[in-house]
């Protein structure tokens, strides 16, 4: 009885916190919290890791090809009908032919031992030429010894296992700056629309002003319908701003790998991530050697140089060494089957009219391309990052410069709503002051985004991101 109600009253604790954990099913994430989500289950990433694993078990691959083969075989065979015999001896055509040519010799008075004639036309036993059911197995061991285009190509797998490690940790870091822009592009959005909404509040309060004064007289009818208009735009605005934070929700939950119906909130606010970023100190100087670019333009002049040392080993022979056995379950009475066998295999290029050649100098010209890119590749990254570091230099001043006119447009909006109450400007003035504020905060808004994205790109290309 006491276990009964032991376990009810703990069923009476667990079941709240169930049904809170049924119900909230909302995701709260930061934008580190954010990144570290997308990290291990965004689809694409994922399949990056993959490619990594392909192009380990491509190493084995290629490695295996060095290694000793084993091969087995096992063939049936069954002869229809009667099986074909042969003999020896006078019953058989060979006895005749001895008889023709003994005839013959003795015409010329050469004559034979008569042992040497009763052997030869002693009558032969007959021998199956084959076997009714007959099961041949075998067993072929080879080992490559030497093979210059072998070695090659297991340095060349390496090589590309490196391109793949590399090419997720430049899916990984792309991944990184797609959850910042995604991120803050939805922190913009949701201030857009906090500016226009309260536009919105402060627009219907002041035509519903207006109304009340131009049916007591004290305005005309004309400076209501002007506020409308300004309102209408506004609402519009409004809803459009509201759509695009809808389908900017949806893009992101694809981008960090959750479900479309999951709930998705940002815990950080717009100033929180302009500080997290801007904030963040970097080197002064440009380590190209860490660019995940270069790093993998490095490994491409490798494939290069390879592919040109695989040609040359075209003039090399190639050796290989094998054992084979074989053997029969039923064997004929005559059987020539050889059990054990071993051999070495020498494949020598010779002479290809300078086919070889040629293609050998193609890939000289290749690897020299590649090198040549490396050079430029180079020097337009260590130009990119230092334009860059001119940009966010440049994106901080005019953000700062966007942001002084927003206080300042904001303030004139205030004062110009006050004389319009006071019947000291029009309608037109009112509205003309309203749309130099929403068009302060609209460039203010294009110059924190343009600000961010160059920081980030900046960090991208330092590989700090």
């Amino acid at each position: 009885m006491k276990q009964i109600l032991l376990i009810t009253y703990l069923s009476l604790l667990i079941i709240p916190f169930v049904g809170y954990a049924q119900q909230d099913s909302t995701l709260n994430l930061s934008l580190n919290e954010a990144q570290e989500f997308a990290s291990k289950n965004n689809l694409s990433l994922q399949n990056a890791r993959l490619d990594v694993e392909s192009a380990e078990k491509k190493v084995w691959e290629t490695t295996a090809i060095g290694l000793p083969q084993i091969k087995g075989s096992v063939n049936y065979q069954h002869i229809p009908g009667d099986i074909p015999t042969a003999s020896f001896g006078s019953d058989t055509l060979t006895g005749q032919f001895y008889q023709h040519i003994i005839t013959s010799l003795d015409n010329l008075g050469q004559a034979f031992d008569q042992s040497l004639i009763d052997a030869m036309m002693q009558p032969g036993q007959p021998f199956t030429l084959g076997t009714k059911n007959s099961t041949t197995y075998g067993v072929t061991v080879s080992q490559l010894i030497f093979s210059g285009e072998y070695l090659v190509g297991l340095q060349a797998s390496k090589t590309y296992l490196q391109i793949s490690k590399l090419s997720e940790e430049k899916q990984g870091l792309e991944l990184k700056a797609d959850v910042l822009n995604s991120y803050i592009s939805i922190l913009i959005l949701e201030d857009n629309f906090r500016i226009i909404n309260s536009s919105v509040k402060n627009m219907e309060s002041l035509v519903l002003e207006t109304r009340k004064m131009s049916e007591q007289g004290f305005m005309e009818s004309t400076d209501a319908d002007q506020l409308q208009i300004t309102l209408n735009t506004l609402i519009n605005a409004r809803n459009t701003v509201q759509r695009q934070i809808d389908i900017s929700y949806s893009l992101f939950k694809i981008l960090l790998g959750t479900d479309l119906n999951n709930n998705l909130k940002l815990s950080q606010d717009l100033k929180s991530v302009y500080d997290q970023i801007i904030n963040k100190s970097l080197r002064d100087d440009f380590d190209i050697s860490s660019n995940i670019d270069y790093k993998m333009l490095n490994n491409q002049v490798k494939i290069s140089e390879l592919s040109l040392k695989r040609e040359k080993t075209k003039y090399l022979p190639t050796i290989s060494a094998f054992y084979n056995y074989q053997d029969k379950t039923n064997k004929a009475s005559f059987d020539f089957t050889i059990n054990h066998i071993i051999g070495v295999n020498l494949d020598m290029p010779i002479f290809s009219s300078f086919q070889r050649n040629a293609v050998v100098q193609q890939a000289k010209i290749e690897y020299q391309k590649s090198l040549n890119n490396q050079s430029l590749v180079e020097d337009n990254l260590k130009t990119q990052a230092q334009l860059l570091r001119f940009n966010f230099i440049n994106s901080l001043e005019k953000y700062n410069i966007t942001q002084q006119n927003v206080d300042l447009s904001k303030n004139v909006f205030k004062n110009t709503s006050q004389k319009y109450k006071q019947g000291m400007v029009s309608s037109m003035e009112l509205t003309q002051s309203n749309n130099t504020y929403l068009q302060a905060e609209s460039d203010n808004t294009n110059a924190l985004y343009e600000l961010l994205q160059t920081k980030i790109e900046l960090e991208k290309i330092l590989n700090e991101l």
